[in-house]
């Protein structure tokens, strides 16, 4: 696997954990607004697990997000000088952490961020101060079909899993 098709699996990992990660926490709708509702409006724990068995933890300016399956993507709330936005972003670190667990190959950071640029050429990502990188557009959250918004609230991690 080159590194840009290592990026890409970062990528599209992120995608499907997002999607479904605020799909189980409908309403919520993004990292801002999770970071809100656990710390500002407490309507949920710091860290639990989600309907569809997403376990994640709100940290600093972000949260990690580890699926069923047992991978993890990471994922700040950064400040674009460029838009005056806060968006979702990630940084090489976090990809190559991704990437190396349970990894053959463990590419460097410099390989992870000039693969990242690489994609930046072609449309599938943009820099964010510099070393930042996000999606152009956050990919869309989608609801688990059989579980009512009113019944995704996370549960804390000691309790036990829900099925979606």
């Amino acid at each position: 696997m080159s590194p840009v098709a290592a990026v890409r699996r970062f990528v599209d990992a992120w995608r499907d954990v997002r999607a479904r990660f605020f799909g189980d926490l409908a309403p919520i709708d993004g990292l801002d607004d999770l970071l809100t509702a656990v710390r500002s409006r407490r309507e949920l724990p710091r860290r639990g697990v989600t309907a569809s068995g997403i376990e994640y933890s709100v940290h600093g300016a972000g949260c990690w997000m580890r699926t069923p399956g047992g991978a993890v993507v990471d994922i700040d709330l950064v400040h674009d000088s460029l838009t005056g936005q806060r968006v979702e972003a990630f940084d090489s670190w976090r990809i190559r952490a991704f990437l190396a667990d349970g990894a053959e190959v463990v590419w460097s950071e410099a390989e992870i961020e000039a693969a990242c640029r690489r994609l930046v050429e072609t449309g599938v990502l943009r820099v964010v101060n510099g070393f930042w990188f996000s999606v152009p557009d956050p990919p869309p959250s989608r609801a688990c079909s059989s579980t009512p918004a009113a019944a995704t609230v996370a549960r804390p991690l000691s309790a036990a899993p829900a099925a979606c």
